[in-house]
């Protein structure tokens, strides 16, 4: 049996060849997240149904992630949590009709979905944000900010640019920097 503690997230997912071992030891490293998710809506269904659901989001998440889209543990939080707020809304549901209780409880918990508007504010921000990095930052310290924006360590940063590990800090500082004083303003 081979040790996956040492591997990243990323080294997890790309199963190929299918390896049990990889599931096992990413469900392992996000079980805390899963309990403490349910443990948070436990007032709304059974808490046992609730870390059942929340184990099937984080499968899911385990076999929908794309690292194109960002690290896989923001990723897994997200499905996680949009699971057990399902729950919770189907078993207050549930509860509401067996009791003939008033359904406006229901409105208490958000819905996870982003509105229309919600979605276009998002990528005015995101294209905003891009043009912004383009602008002011040195195409080193753009480079910098994509891989720590794709959840690479600063280690794999610099092998991939052929730089030191100390060239990658400095150039993410001072692009965090820069990008503060304009989002500052």
């Amino acid at each position: 049996m081979s040790d996956y503690s040492a591997l990243s997230d990323k080294e997890l997912i790309r199963n190929d060849p299918p390896d049990s071992g990889k599931t096992a030891e990413l469900i392992s490293r996000y079980m805390k997240t899963v309990f403490s998710c349910a443990k948070r809506y436990s007032g709304a269904a059974d808490y046992e149904e609730l870390v059942s659901d929340g184990m099937e989001g984080l499968l899911s998440a385990v076999r929908s992630y794309d690292e194109e889209k960002g690290e896989f543990a923001a990723f897994a939080a997200v499905c996680i949590e949009n699971r057990l707020r399902n729950t919770a809304k189907r078993s207050l549901r549930r509860t509401s009709l067996l009791a003939d209780s008033d359904p406006e409880k229901l409105n208490d918990i958000a819905d996870p979905a982003p509105t229309p508007e919600e979605i276009v504010i998002a990528r005015e921000d995101s294209k905003e944000v891009l043009e912004r990095i383009e602008t002011e930052l040195t195409p080193l310290e753009t480079q910098c900010i994509r891989g720590a924006v794709m959840g690479l360590s600063y280690d794999e940063i610099a092998r991939h640019l052929n730089i030191e590990k100390k060239a990658v800090d400095n150039a993410l500082s001072r692009a965090r920097a820069k990008l503060r004083k304009y989002y500052k303003d």
